[in-house]
């Protein structure tokens, strides 16, 4: 299936960043333990539109890489969560059909928010990156 393939793609961008312990689609399972920093990929929403040159159909799913990083350092989860965020953008930027699977990735929106407790400090980063796929 064409959308779980893109699914896949997604992740296995974040599974080429070092610094990522635990990449999954939708959110991990708590019961293995949390890792740090994590990514996680989810779709937000989606479009299907119908063209009339060529009888093609187009979709615009949009879908959310989750970055969290979490620290006794509120720097250092901060740093860790940025950094990661900025590679994803690169690696999507750097092959925008992801191997030729779609017609178009592009990052469109990113949003930070801050986890504190009191053993530690967390970020998370939603990186909103917008797929053109042609059916």
């Amino acid at each position: 299936m064409l959308f779980t393939d893109v699914e896949n793609a997604l992740a296995a961008v974040a599974e080429e960043i070092d610094e990522v312990e635990e990449v999954s689609v939708s959110e991990p399972s708590l019961r293995r333990g949390f890792k740090s920093p994590r990514v996680f990929v989810w779709i937000r929403d989606g479009e299907i539109r119908e063209l009339t040159l060529g009888g093609r159909t187009i979709h615009l799913w949009r879908f959310e890489y989750v970055i969290d990083a979490v620290s006794g350092d509120p720097a250092a989860a901060y740093s860790q969560a940025k950094k990661i965020m900025w590679k994803i953008y690169s690696k999507l930027m750097s092959d925008r059909s992801l191997g030729g699977l779609v017609r178009d990735v592009r990052p469109v929106s990113f949003e930070r928010i801050e986890a504190p407790s009191e053993q530690a400090y967390g970020h998370r980063i939603y990186l909103l990156v917008e797929v053109t796929v042609e059916a």
